[in-house]
């Protein structure tokens, strides 16, 4: 019992440790300039998000790679699913679940309604009526919303009465699908588009809807990806990178963040405090942005450039050799 134990602790920490160090998706720039000292992640939802412990779900990933990505800060995904609940059964848990969080909710849940619907034993509208009383209350809660569509059954081939029964699921996934994107964009949220990545490919699947392991990775990316783009617009202070080449011989690029359009001055100083060039000036809109200057012009040795922006001063040393 107890060498079986320890077995299945290493098997269970040795995939942990491949998420933190294999196969990790590429962090972006913008994570240097994330305002918060943490990320919080609330998952919420039914069998796909309570997953199969360690082996089978999304919520490990995602935390090892936001972990990978926000580095010195804070990482909390939190699992908040029960198996078998349609919508109208999670709102009656929901405002417990999202009391005093933080952060970003992510809500993947509706493929039990998608079979009370092709049964004839649910409506559409409802389904719909009870998400968007959800998306109220966690934005009322000062929560950052993003919701996931929902993954299709399994399709049977043919046309018997099951193979029929899979393809009225899955019309009702489209229906309930093509419902959460017109709410998102109603309510202004992120949708994180689950179904249209994974589709309708067996591979990815376990049984006739939940995810295998690689599933559930895939799912974790798209969910990482909605969290990337929902701080890109909300949660980024302005700031500079190393610029890079460094040393830099003919030219090198210069990094840096705007939260809001502004013009960028950026001027290259010696060690003596003397400006010798204005090497950048312009306006450029909000986000990251790389600008390549050329530096063939200047002496070799150590300078500063001092970025000027949104009435912010930043500086960076520079090695110029030829």
């Amino acid at each position: 019992m107890v060498k079986s134990f320890i077995l299945f602790f290493i098997l269970v920490w040795t995939g942990l440790q491949g998420f933190s160090q294999l196969n990790m998706p590429v962090c972006g720039p913008y994570s240097k300039f994330y305002n918060k000292d943490s990320v919080n992640v609330v998952s919420f939802g039914a069998s796909t998000v309570e997953g199969f412990g360690e082996a089978r779900n999304f919520q490990s990933p995602l935390k090892a790679f936001l972990g990978n990505c926000y580095i010195g800060r804070t990482i909390t995904v939190t699992n908040n699913g029960v198996a078998g609940e349609t919508t109208s059964k999670g709102l009656l848990r929901f405002d417990q679940v999202i009391a005093q969080k933080t952060g970003f909710l992510l809500i993947l849940m509706g493929a039990n309604d998608a079979i009370q619907i092709a049964d004839g034993a649910a409506r559409l509208s409802t389904t719909l009526a009870n998400m968007r009383l959800m998306i109220e209350r966690a934005r009322t809660a000062n929560l950052n919303v993003i919701l996931g569509t929902l993954q299709y059954f399994t399709e049977i081939p043919g046309n018997s009465p099951a193979a029929r029964l899979y393809q009225r699921r899955n019309r009702a996934i489209d229906q309930i699908n093509n419902g959460y994107r017109s709410l998102a964009k109603e309510l202004g949220i992120r949708i994180a588009d689950i179904n249209n990545v994974i589709g309708k490919n067996r591979q990815l699947y376990t049984d006739d809807v939940h995810p295998n392991a690689r599933g559930y990775r895939i799912i974790s990316l798209v969910w990482f990806d909605a969290l990337n783009q929902d701080i890109i617009e909300n949660y980024l202070s302005p700031g500079v990178v190393q610029n890079f080449p460094n040393p830099a011989n003919s030219f090198t690029n210069l990094g840096f963040n705007l939260p809001s359009a502004s013009r960028v001055k950026v001027s290259l100083y010696n060690l003596f405090g003397q400006r010798i060039a204005v090497v950048f000036d312009d306006y450029r809109n909000a986000g990251y942005h790389q600008e390549p200057i050329s530096t063939e012009l200047y002496a070799a040795g150590i300078y500063i450039l001092s970025y000027e922006m949104l009435e912010l001063r930043f500086s960076r040393k520079i090695v110029i050799a030829h």
